[in-house]
């Protein structure tokens, strides 16, 4: 009889712990693009394309109520071309972005707390010597990440949204020289809490 009534009070007292722990999550999202054309002298053309759709995403539920949410969604592209005639022609391009949040809600009316960062770099590079030359590079970039709580004490929410576009383009005739050269750079940078 009384192992009984231990094995009920240690079952008691586990269920009791698990019903006031908190909600943790932690989510990273690295993307990165990179796309070179080169030419050099000849009769040439050159293209190339990407494009990447990444959906990120992770939810936890507590047994008094609690939330917590993350995800990042990214659809991206990247496209260059070059053509020559004796002449060297360049397009390099890169794309990075960055994302990561964080995420502490406690059950019941117990504390929440967010953070989360997104950093989207994108660049381009356009060059041409010697010959006669063109060249293209086109980014598209949609990102948008988000994370939500809620418990009993209410609901706490951030998001954020990078959309853009970025092209380049260079032509030249036998002997001239170009260079194009684009960069955009986005940092956003939330944080919240509810004691």
């Amino acid at each position: 009889m009384s192992k009984v009534i231990a094995t009920s009070m240690v079952l008691v007292l586990l269920a009791g712990s698990g019903a006031l722990a908190d909600l943790v999550q932690d989510q990273f999202t690295g993307i990165g693009l990179t796309n070179t054309l080169a030419l050099m002298n000849g009769d040439q053309n050159a293209g190339s394309m990407q494009n990447l759709v990444v959906d990120n995403a992770q939810c936890a539920t507590g047994i008094c109520g609690g939330l917590a949410e993350e995800y990042l969604f990214a659809a991206v592209g990247q496209s260059g071309s070059a053509s020559g005639y004796c002449g060297l022609v360049d397009v390099i391009q890169i794309l990075g972005i960055d994302g990561m949040q964080a995420q502490t809600v406690g059950d019941g009316v117990a504390p929440k707390a967010q953070l989360q960062t997104l950093d989207v770099v994108a660049g381009q590079a356009l060059g041409k010597a010697e010959g006669m030359g063109a060249a293209d590079a086109l980014h598209t970039i949609v990102v948008n990440e988000g994370q939500s709580a809620a418990n009993a004490a209410g609901v706490m929410n951030e998001t954020a949204t990078v959309m853009g576009m970025q092209t380049s383009t260079l032509y030249g005739e036998p002997g001239a020289t170009g260079i194009v050269d684009s960069t955009m750079a986005i940092t956003t940078s939330q944080s919240q809490a509810a004691l």
